[in-house]
């Protein structure tokens, strides 16, 4: 990615030329050039390159940049963010030196409010300060919600969360149906749940696979259910079967993968088994 400024008064014109097409009356005057670089298909800045210097990016576990080091080695920015991604404390540098907050997020300096692809999110409040453009099938009640936990998920367009190995991963089941099916070890946060083999850039995943038990008749709100868990599960199955990517499934905050090298399709299913068993786990 690249950026630069120039003062207002050297923006090239907009011109009509004589073929009726739009053009600028000279190039861009490119000064202070700055190119930033991400760790492939992420959102984690890695490297900060200026006409005077080259900069190396640290991040922490879910990609939100900390520290900043030049080419000698020297920390020339340090910050430390609260739980809701605002910089409560500037260590070394300026919030300008690297405007990269949440993944995804790119910060107004002036206003404090970040650019998050489809909508802005506020580290004052934690909340978006529109309403999510997808509406309910975002999977989350509060349509201005960021996501449902801050110190395991992501939200890198505004639209949704990537299913990450250290987040509650997918629910094959809702938490909210099972609530209302009175399966108690599938309702809480850390039911089992499933997870892709590799978490980033899932986001779309994430949400294909909320829009297709909601196609199947399989309401946001478990309370709006009022079948059987054999319905949902016959249900379930038909929207995961077309969903071919591999996963593992596990017990959110542990690291023992109960089954391994499974799409949501076959997890649905063998949840289906233990459930008729009695022998789901949980924690």
């Amino acid at each position: 990615m690249h950026e630069w400024n120039y003062q207002l008064k050297n923006r090239p014109e907009l011109v009509v030329d004589e073929f009726g097409l739009l053009s600028t009356s000279k190039p861009e005057p490119i000064e202070n050039l700055i190119t930033w670089f991400f760790e492939e298909n992420t959102f984690k800045p890695l490297a900060k390159i200026t006409q005077e210097n080259t900069y190396s990016i640290i991040t922490d576990y879910l990609g939100t940049p900390v520290e900043m080091y030049d080419s000698k080695g020297e920390k020339t920015w340090q910050v430390e963010y609260d739980i809701y991604g605002k910089v409560r404390k500037l260590v070394t540098g300026s919030l300008a030196d690297c405007p990269f907050r949440y993944q995804g997020q790119y910060e107004d300096i002036e206003t404090g409010l970040c650019y998050n692809r489809f909508r802005y999110y506020s580290p004052d409040s934690g909340t978006y300060i529109s309403q999510d453009p997808i509406g309910l099938a975002g999977g989350m009640p509060n349509m201005y919600s960021y996501v449902s936990d801050s110190n395991a998920y992501i939200d890198k367009f505004g639209l949704y969360s990537d299913l990450l190995g250290s987040g509650m991963g997918h629910h094959l089941m809702p938490r909210s149906i099972a609530k209302s099916l009175g399966i108690g070890e599938l309702s809480p946060n850390n039911a089992l749940a499933w997870y892709p083999n590799n978490g980033a850039g899932t986001a779309d995943l994430h949400k294909q696979m909320h829009r297709n038990l909601i196609n199947e008749g399989i309401p946001f709100h478990g309370s709006k259910f009022k079948g059987t868990s054999d319905e949902f599960f016959e249900a379930a199955k038909k929207a995961y079967k077309d969903i071919d990517t591999k996963g593992f499934m596990k017990i959110p905050g542990t690291d023992n993968k109960l089954l391994k090298n499974v799409t949501p399709l076959e997890g649905i299913e063998k949840l289906q088994d233990l459930h008729k068993k009695g022998k789901i786990p949980c924690k």
